[in-house]
């Protein structure tokens, strides 16, 4: 083994206790943080000595130690003990008491407690931390959660995020009120359609669509990650003659896998994931034929929203193309190869609506738009949150705009969407 890694395996020994445990598998892996930078995790699977049976290949058995060290940042970023089962000699929180678990994290993130991360959570076996400044959260969030067992032996300790450095947290006042982003407010109030499991219909309601807004107003940066970084397309795809043409479906690859000289070396370190102008024109194409060969008799009816860029391959997301949509929309994804834009796989989420063809359809709304808003008002929350901004690169002040309530769209009734 590489004497780099070595001294990774040597000091997870050390550190979680592991002498009654042997090293079975180690990989080291490719992967992206919430900026899009490249970085690369040293992943161990330590095995109880006591197991001498062979074990089938990918599967860990009760007792297994998962051990997660980052590269980049030196340290151990996930441990896990399978099944909540540990073998190690070390107790590390003896008195299951939050700061003594903070302690312990404070050595290993090189954080401040209740400066950089403070406790969210507390159940008898485990804690969760959660950044924050001032009280505001960010979004990306920078997450650590630890669980141990009745006496105090690490079970698991996860970190998800990074916490960002002051030079990248842009600090305002928040001032934004409803009031003065009313037109954003009445566009993200959308009417949908959900399903009644308890009623078996489809039931109209006005709901928000949860977004964050700049504290300025201006602009409005999507609520999920993944869509921060994607390229908008909403082109709805059209033909006039369906394509004979067979797809040879590829198996996809999710992870990347990575050597140590690439992991150690930082390859690609800094070099964000983008779509050229080329593949972006290239990829409508590709999904155009898609369509046309799987879908021939449907011109029109599919719309391509957006495009992601992942560390193998291209996705293309097509949904219906309908005004009042369900809250589960009807999509296919398209996968491509980045560099021969050759179509390896697709995916359709079809046969999961076939649990709603007994559903009655839903009614035509009667209350208008204008009304819900009304209706809606009170309901409507504006939290402060640090959201990362791509086009600043860094953290701006936000309001998250949403409701945990929506306005039947039939009765004009205030309904808590997880009634429904």
């Amino acid at each position: 083994m590489d004497k780099r890694l070595q001294k990774i395996v040597d000091e997870a020994q050390e550190k979680f206790g592991l002498d009654a445990y042997r090293m079975e598998r180690h990989s080291i892996y490719k992967e992206r943080d919430t900026m899009g930078d490249a970085y690369y995790t040293f992943t161990m699977e330590w095995f109880p000595k006591e197991l001498n049976e062979p074990i089938e290949e990918g599967y860990n058995p009760e007792g297994t130690a998962i051990v997660e060290y980052a590269i980049q940042k030196q340290r151990f970023s996930n441990v896990s003990f399978v099944q909540g089962e540990s073998f190690s000699t070390k107790t590390h929180f003896p008195d299951k008491a939050a700061d003594e678990v903070a302690a312990w994290l404070e050595k290993e993130t090189g954080l401040v407690y209740e400066q950089d991360f403070k406790l969210t959570q507390a159940n008898a076996n485990g804690f969760q931390f959660t950044s924050d400044i001032d009280g505001i959260y960010f979004s990306p969030s920078c997450i650590i959660e630890v669980e141990f067992d009745d006496v105090g032996k690490l079970t698991s300790y996860h970190s998800y995020g990074t916490m960002p450095s002051q030079n990248l947290i842009e600090q305002s006042k928040f001032t934004l009120t409803l009031e003065e982003i009313e037109p954003i407010v009445k566009k993200q109030l959308q009417l949908i359609k959900f399903p009644s499991e308890t009623e078996k219909r489809f039931v109209p309601v006005y709901a928000m669509e949860e977004v964050y807004v700049t504290v300025d107003g201006a602009r409005i940066i999507p609520f999920m990650e993944h869509e921060r970084s994607e390229v908008k397309i909403d082109e709805v795809i059209e033909w006039n003659k369906p394509l004979e043409q067979n797809i040879d479906r590829e198996e996809i690859t999710i992870v990347s896998e990575a050597n140590v000289e690439e992991a150690f070396g930082n390859v690609d370190a800094g070099k964000k994931m983008t779509l050229s102008a080329d593949q972006i024109e290239r990829s409508k194409k590709v999904v155009r034929d898609v369509l046309r060969a799987e879908y021939p008799d449907e011109s029109g009816k599919w719309k391509l929203s957006q495009l992601r860029c992942q560390e193998n391959f291209i996705e293309a997301h097509c949904e219906i193309n309908e005004e009042n949509p369900m809250i589960f929309n009807r999509k296919v994804v398209v996968f491509m190869n980045p560099e021969t834009m050759k179509v390896l796989n697709y995916l359709d989420n079809g046969s999961m609506f076939e649990i709603f063809e007994a559903f009655l359809p839903a009614a035509n709304a009667v209350v208008t738009p204008e009304e819900a808003f009304e209706k809606m008002i009170p309901y409507i929350t504006l939290d402060p949150t640090y959201v990362y901004d791509e086009f600043a690169g860094k953290y701006i002040l936000c309001g998250l705009l949403d409701a945990a309530e929506c306005v039947d769209a039939v009765t004009g009734e205030i309904v808590d969407l997880g009634d429904i």
